[in-house]
């Protein structure tokens, strides 16, 4: 549209703007618009602070169980073992010192044997404390007056011993006696090697004998 020669340039331009304001005005957008909803721009997520010096932390893996070695096939595991407790200390035996004898006197013991029907009893007690020996006999059925008893050693069973004791007199039909023991005599009648002779009348080299043994 070419302006009217009678109006100016100027004058052109603001009955243009008028129109095109008067018209916007009246424009009618219609039911179906819908403008989009407007996003409010969200700040962006902060990178985790680096650790100092360049480590960065981890999860800490549960402790697993070390291995123990296995023994060998065959072979048991050793078992400790127990502690060991203080020894309980022995009874004491007040009568460790005390030693028992016993001897039964026949003829047939005697060396030759004399062939009597008489029998004699002996028993005794000997103390390693003090050396002494002490002594009770009995006999019966002898064939004559006891002339003499003496203990003999060391011998044994069968064999024949100078006398190392004589008993002093009388003589009736129980007799009991003590003596003191040399160190070795102790040890001779210890172990075994001790007998007793009884003498008689009829019979000077010996009626009755017995070799003392220690009672178990």
């Amino acid at each position: 549209m070419r302006p009217h020669p009678l109006v100016s340039r100027p004058t052109a331009a603001a009955l243009a703007a008028a129109l095109l304001v008067s018209a916007c005005a009246t424009v009618d957008l219609g039911p179906r618009y819908d403008p989009p909803p407007i996003r409010v721009p969200q700040a962006l997520p902060s990178a985790p602070a680096p650790v100092p010096g360049g480590v960065q932390p981890q999860a800490i893996p549960p402790s697993l169980p070390v291995p123990q070695p296995l023994p060998p096939v065959g072979q048991s595991v050793p078992v400790p073992p127990p502690p060991v407790s203080a020894p309980v200390p022995a009874a004491v035996d007040s009568k460790a010192h005390l030693v028992t004898f016993t001897t039964r006197l026949d003829g047939g013991s005697v060396v030759p044997p004399s062939r009597s029907g008489g029998t004699a009893q002996l028993d005794a007690l000997y103390d390693s404390n003090t050396y002494t020996l002490r002594w009770k006999t009995s006999w019966s059925g002898l064939s004559s007056a006891i002339t003499g008893v003496q203990f003999h050693g060391p011998a044994e069973y069968g064999q024949n011993a100078p006398a190392v004791m004589v008993w002093p007199g009388p003589f009736g039909p129980t007799y009991e006696g003590r003596a003191t023991l040399t160190a070795n005599q102790a040890v001779d009648l210890i172990d075994g090697r001790w007998y007793v002779t009884v003498y008689t009348t009829l019979h000077p080299a010996g009626e009755l004998r017995g070799q003392l043994r220690v009672v178990r």
